[in-house]
């Protein structure tokens, strides 16, 4: 292995200081165990490897996703302030916890950690989408259920139930008399159900769905077509939860705390960024129709 150059901001790497934290962790006082130079370089040289050509090739996809997820936190900020206790609002709780999702989904997906990246994906699909059911059909045992980390509380049931809402109901038959298709129906199984399962293989490492199945290695190496999967499928998890908290807080509209952007424009450019020979962007559009 070779260093960059000097002159690659990448090279060097930066740590904050006391002033950069909102609230202090405390006075940093130097290493107290520092580890060896041999562990340190055989825990980061294969993923820094892997940054370096990743964010050699895909510096733009690197910062569409980095923008969208931005933009997450803006969302988070928006459904917050509907709320008098975002503590007890099933969408602030599960929006806000799909940041970091959202984060570490993009750091892991930079490094060739592709298949925990997905599996981030599949995170954010499963608790925005228990939310959704959870404020478009209010149930208090079924909250504390969720907040107690009941294992009956899952995708499964949310799908299961979601359809008690009429917003559902409505968006369901706009979708099939479209698209002839739907997001959440048991039979046959809805946009997704489909897509949850397909994320769910990479979180259980499902036989082709592994990273080595992926990278044919057993360390973390730069895999072009990986990365750009994962793109595919972070615009595509952005493109229905965004669409379920449209769901659930139609009211929300100017996006706090940034340039001017609704929540509209943003849902709206999610979906435009689906290639356009992707198989569910039709999907995708008639779903973003639904709302004038």
């Amino acid at each position: 292995m070779k260093p960059l150059s000097p002159s690659d901001f990448r090279a060097s790497r930066l740590m904050l200081e006391n002033t950069d934290f909102a609230v202090a962790p405390g006075k940093y006082a130097g290493p107290s165990d520092l580890v060896e130079e041999s562990i340190w370089n055989s825990i980061v040289s294969l993923p820094d490897d892997v940054s370096i050509r990743t964010s050699d090739k895909y510096g733009s996809q690197l910062g569409e996703m980095w923008g969208y997820w931005g933009l997450w936190t803006r969302v988070v900020l928006g459904v917050q302030a509907l709320t008098k206790d975002p503590t007890e609002s099933p969408t602030a709780i599960a929006s806000c916890d799909a940041t970091d999702e959202f984060q570490a989904a993009t750091y892991c997906a930079l490094t060739g950690y592709y298949r925990v990246a997905f599996s981030c994906l599949r995170n954010v699909l499963e608790q925005v989408t228990i939310a959704t059911r959870l404020a478009l059909v209010p149930d208090p045992k079924f909250f504390a259920d969720w907040r107690n980390a009941s294992e009956k509380i899952g995708f499964g049931w949310a799908a299961d139930t979601i359809a008690k809402s009429p917003d559902v109901k409505a968006l369901e038959k706009h979708l099939k008399a479209a698209t002839a298709d739907s997001l959440f129906a048991q039979s046959p199984k809805g946009l997704t159900r489909r897509f949850f399962g397909e994320l769910s293989k990479h979180t259980h490492g499902a036989a082709g769905f592994t990273d080595a199945d992926r990278r044919e290695s057993n360390g973390p190496i730069f895999v072009p077509k990986a990365f750009l999967g994962w793109c595919v499928a972070a615009l595509k998890t952005y493109a229905i939860t965004l669409h379920e908290l449209k769901l659930t807080h139609p009211q929300l509209e100017n996006l706090p705390y940034g340039p001017t952007m609704t929540f509209d424009q943003f849902r709206r450019r999610v979906i435009q960024a689906i290639p356009s020979n992707e198989k569910d962007r039709t999907f995708f559009e008639s779903l973003g129709k639904f709302w004038p």
